[in-house]
């Protein structure tokens, strides 16, 4: 249906080593996550709003440093060290985190944790790029892609895991990880000189005349919202009302993120053949319903939610990553980039919201707060489904009769 491109090019030089390097930087950022609540349980007095406040505050660093830290590596000639320096402080902050310190101070210096960490990444996935222009070929996207993707898939499982040990174990082994590719950068010349991927100047402008990327940058923003929202007050919730361990915890969220990152590619392929919106649609339905159903299914039937969630997740943002690269026209990285800035404003909001939420609806039952939280995140989906409803159906239409 849609035109494709297979490239039959040779993977440039590099390519893979790049890419195992994106998944061990991106796999301390999933280890963490069954790791908060017993970590602020044990140390900081069970503070839920810090708990939400920890999984934002990182990407109020990011915001702050990305334009700094792209500046400075366009003017690099070797951006690989300034990698290497963000990871090597982003592993020392990794170990701090986890000290016994104030609250107020494990919340400050998460703010710069994530200025490094994903500033880090952003390189990273910048060198993959400038790897993909020399070569001429778009695998290297896909192939950098799906490294972060499956270190997304496998962190909150092998963090459950680590957890069940001992509580500060995922981030020791994170900033392990963070040392040990800040090292291997170090004493490995780069392929491709890698800056962050030029977003467009004028993003106001680049909306306005492709005014079609609205409901993608939405459903990108909705997308990351939702998963804000649930990652802390899951936790809670699973513990409080289930009996579920900090183990337990971190195997329903790889039931999430694993079918998600599988089925990216799948779903992609599809994509180019049904119409995308449709996908959107669908997926945007069922992925609202689950969120909704969190709160209220029996134990046993929680797998089946959290697959449901992770699937129709994935068929809400392959065809969006797909729109985002078509519909941008020539700047299609403006775009792109447009899309993980609507990303990572959902993915700071999102605690944040979950936060206040739980606060106001819980009262003395914390668990109808966290149930609020849960509803939230699936009423947020269907807003948007109903905002863009009319551009969906167009786009439907507009593809089948491109497909005729």
């Amino acid at each position: 249906m849609h035109a494709h491109d297979e490239s039959t090019a040779q993977p440039p030089p590099g390519l893979f080593a790049t890419a195992a390097l994106i998944f061990a930087q991106m796999l301390p950022a999933t280890l963490l996550t069954p790791a908060i609540r017993p970590l602020f349980a044990a140390q900081h007095g069970g503070n839920e709003h810090a708990m939400h406040a920890f999984m934002a505050l990182n990407m109020v660093g990011a915001a702050i440093a990305l334009p700094i830290v792209g500046g400075h590596a366009e003017r690099m000639r070797e951006p690989r060290r300034l990698i290497a320096a963000l990871l090597l402080a982003d592993g020392l902050l990794l170990y701090a985190l986890c000290l016994p310190l104030p609250t107020f101070a494990v919340l400050s210096l998460r703010v710069v944790e994530g200025a490094a960490h994903v500033s880090a990444a952003a390189l990273l996935m910048a060198e993959a790029a400038a790897l993909g222009r020399q070569s001429g070929t778009g695998r290297a996207m896909g192939v950098a892609g799906a490294a972060l993707m499956f270190a997304v898939a496998f962190g909150s499982s092998i963090g459950g895991q680590l957890v069940s040990w001992e509580l500060r174990a995922p981030f020791w082994v994170g900033a392990g990880l963070e040392l040990l590719v800040a090292l291997w950068l170090v004493t490995h010349p780069g392929y491709a000189r890698a800056a962050l991927p030029a977003t467009s100047r004028r993003p106001l402008r680049l909306l306005a005349r492709h005014r079609e990327l609205w409901v993608p940058l939405a459903a990108a923003f909705v997308g990351r919202f939702t998963i804000g929202c649930v990652i802390v007050s899951f936790a809670l919730f699973a513990h409080k009302h289930h009996g579920a361990s900090d183990r337990a915890v971190g195997f329903f969220f790889s039931l999430i993120t694993l079918p998600f990152a599988l089925s990216m590619y799948p779903l992609s392929r599809l994509s180019d053949r049904v119409p995308r919106a449709s996908m959107m649609a669908l997926g945007g339905a069922i992925y609202g319903l689950c969120l909704l159903l969190i709160g209220y299914v029996p134990y046993g039937a929680l797998p089946l939610v959290m697959v449901g969630a992770g699937l129709s997740s994935a068929a809400l943002f392959a065809p969006t990553l797909c729109y985002a690269a078509s519909l941008g026209g020539e700047r299609k990285e403006g775009a792109m980039a447009l899309l993980n800035t609507a990303g990572s404003l959902g993915m700071l909001l999102g605690p944040a919201v979950a936060g206040v939420t739980a606060a106001l609806a819980g009262g003395h039952d914390p668990i109808a707060g966290y149930r609020a939280v849960f509803a939230l995140a699936g009423l947020s989906v269907f807003c948007w489904l109903a905002a863009g409803l009319g551009w969906l159906m167009r786009r439907v239409r507009s593809e089948v009769t491109e497909a005729i």
